[in-house]
């Protein structure tokens, strides 16, 4: 799911899409789609870790900045890049954290799968990282700052034992009420009406429904079950994925290489969810 958000991303920003405009299509139609979720949480006075502070925290690590920094860096970095430099900066970024932070133990298995993960990703991404410009390395660094920022939402959601549900409605309930103005006032419906309807509905889809809802909520429930340093490293199967799935769409054909690093990847991520 998180690879149609990247590839929707790509295409948005080759289309001249805006990071603002992917952002309202992004939390209006998450917040929309999960507002019940809150709602019916808070009208039945359940038991849960959240308060303002905590909610808002939630809502700055894995909202608009985040989502800013993750579209933004495809207005001057290619597919490639993105779907390699930042599931990366999460899988490495959340074992160290969560080790530091959390004190979850590193095992064998953690260490020998997050070798092989980054080998896979390092011959998938070899191709696409050569001839790197100025221009390229803001994109990039816009890639590890959201990265950073997914790494700081699995630490709060395994620190706090926030729900995977709960939590993807209130991030996108409250980044909902920061974008909707940018949506009224703003000229982000005059740029997305310029869409046919099958690119409007592919943008929807992929940020709404597919991210905003169903990739943030499944992650969730993986840090609730497999704790935060290995909930961390199941981005780091995004390269592989957007490949087999994405890169076709962009017309790049994936070379031999690249599918030998994707099946590394695989068994790296195998390798490092083995509780030993």
């Amino acid at each position: 799911m998180w690879s149609s958000f990247l590839i929707a991303s790509r295409v948005g920003a080759v289309d001249g899409l805006r990071p603002i405009d992917m952002m309202v299509l992004r939390f209006c139609i998450a917040g929309v789609l999960l507002a019940p979720v809150l709602w019916w949480t808070l009208r039945r006075g359940a038991s849960h870790p959240l308060t303002i502070r905590r909610s808002v925290l939630l809502a700055l690590a894995a909202g608009p900045v985040f989502v800013w920094f993750n579209v933004g860096g495809f207005q001057f970095a290619p597919l490639a890049h993105g779907a390699v430099i930042q599931p990366a900066t999460v899988a490495l970024g959340g074992m160290g954290l969560a080790a530091l932070w959390l004190g979850e133990r590193l095992t064998r298995s953690h260490i020998v799968g997050a070798v092989l993960l980054l080998a896979g990703i390092a011959a998938i991404a070899g191709p696409g990282l050569q001839g790197v410009n100025g221009r390229v390395l803001i994109g990039d660094a816009m890639f590890v700052m959201a990265g950073l920022f997914w790494v700081a939402y699995t630490l709060l959601l395994k620190r706090w034992a926030v729900s995977g549900l709960l939590a993807a409605a209130v991030v996108s309930v409250l980044s909902a009420l920061v974008v909707v103005p940018f949506a009224v006032f703003g000229d982000v419906l005059s740029r997305l009406s310029v869409l046919s309807p099958a690119e409007l509905l592919f943008q929807a889809m992929a940020h709404g429904v597919f991210n905003g809802v169903g990739a943030i909520v499944a992650f969730g429930l993986a840090v609730e079950r497999l704790g935060a340093a290995r909930a961390a490293l199941i981005p780091a199967l995004i390269p592989a994925t957007t490949l087999i799935a994405g890169l076709p769409i962009t017309g790049e054909r994936p070379t031999t290489l690249e599918f030998v690093g994707a099946a590394v990847a695989c068994i790296g991520l195998v390798i490092a969810l083995m509780r030993r």
